[in-house]
């Protein structure tokens, strides 16, 4: 099992973006605590919401560190447009 921390620069430059590459990074790390990097967020779409507090919730059931990191001025907009707290997600990896 893997120890290190894998990270993920979430490219989301408008809502339409295309959510693959973070799919197939998250199904790649399935065994290893994860951080996602969200400072090339422009807008965090639903669909995106949805997969990440999805796959936190999976990742702390396993007991794995799961961080949604660097979450700028317009994506903690978009978290309080869709319902959430602007400080949902904190910068830091919790176990």
């Amino acid at each position: 099992m893997t120890t290190e921390t894998q990270k993920h620069l979430l490219e989301l430059p408008n809502a339409f973006a295309e959510l693959s590459p973070l799919t197939a990074f998250l199904g790649g790390a399935r065994s290893a605590a994860v951080e996602i990097d969200c400072s090339n967020v422009a807008a965090m779409p639903s669909r995106c919401l949805q997969l990440l507090l999805s796959a936190e919730q999976q990742w702390r059931s396993e007991e794995l560190g799961f961080a949604v990191t660097h979450i700028n001025d317009s994506c903690r907009k978009s978290l309080t447009l869709l319902g959430l707290e602007p400080n949902r997600f904190e910068d830091e990896v919790t176990a």
